[in-house]
């Protein structure tokens, strides 16, 4: 038996043995690693639906269609996590990829403005709301944990980065800039991270470098909607 072989290998190998099947050590190691319990969401869509029952539950009639592409973006989260693991599924079989082709196809058309953009704007017009003083502490918390679930832990194909940067929203230039007057603690901090995330906007689309840079300056923005999320839920005096 080969040396420092996963015990998955070793159980193929045991099962391989004993029924004296003629299929092949790969296929026996791919079916003890298939998933053996509920697939894991992807870490910003628990948050995201909080977001939209607490734009619903908030504004009402107003926050509908806000909560709707809060909604759309989850479903085509949940859709990329099926499609990746039906992918992962049908290799060596490239009938079944073909199969698949037509559907990665349109869920990466769809990737930024479904998803990565949708999100980053209804965070933004959260922490727009907050730096207003309009934002309940609960709708603050859950926009900031959308915000944290999209920064994630890598610069590499970042939704949050691509976010700021569709279409450049976020770049107008700073004399336009709306200029907050609030001075409550949650005000003050939502207010910062709205600039630093426009901060990071600005950043060129150039190399990894760049992404990086931008990667640096949204867990800043994150950390800033965090802290205000804090400061809301704080009680008076």
């Amino acid at each position: 038996m080969p040396r420092h072989q996963s015990r998955a290998g070793q159980r193929a190998r045991a099962v391989q043995k004993a029924t004296g099947r003629t299929g092949t050590y790969t296929e026996l190691l791919r079916a003890k690693l298939s998933p053996r319990g509920p697939r894991r969401e992807p870490v910003h869509t628990e948050p995201a639906r909080r977001l939209a029952a607490q734009l619903r539950a908030d504004l009402g009639a107003d926050g509908e269609e806000t909560a709707r592409r809060v909604d759309e973006a989850v479903a085509w989260a949940l859709k990329g996590r099926d499609l990746r693991h039906a992918l992962l599924r049908t290799v060596g079989d490239l009938a079944a990829r073909a199969r698949l082709r037509p559907a990665l196809d349109e869920q990466a058309v769809d990737e930024v403005t479904v998803h990565d953009a949708a999100l980053v704007q209804v965070v933004h017009m959260v922490l727009e709301m907050a730096a207003d003083q309009e934002a309940s502490a609960y709708l603050l918390r859950a926009a900031a944990d959308v915000l944290d679930g999209l920064v994630g832990a890598s610069h590499i194909c970042n939704p949050a980065i691509s976010g700021v940067r569709a279409g450049g929203w976020l770049t107008e230039p700073r004399m336009w800039e709306r200029i907050y007057t609030t001075t409550a603690p949650a005000a003050v901090v939502a207010g910062a991270a709205l600039s630093t995330m426009r901060d990071a906007a600005r950043i060129p689309d150039e190399d990894d470098i760049t992404d990086a840079d931008c990667w640096f300056a949204l867990q800043e923005t994150a950390r800033l909607a965090r802290t205000a999320a804090d400061l809301a839920a704080r009680p008076a005096g």
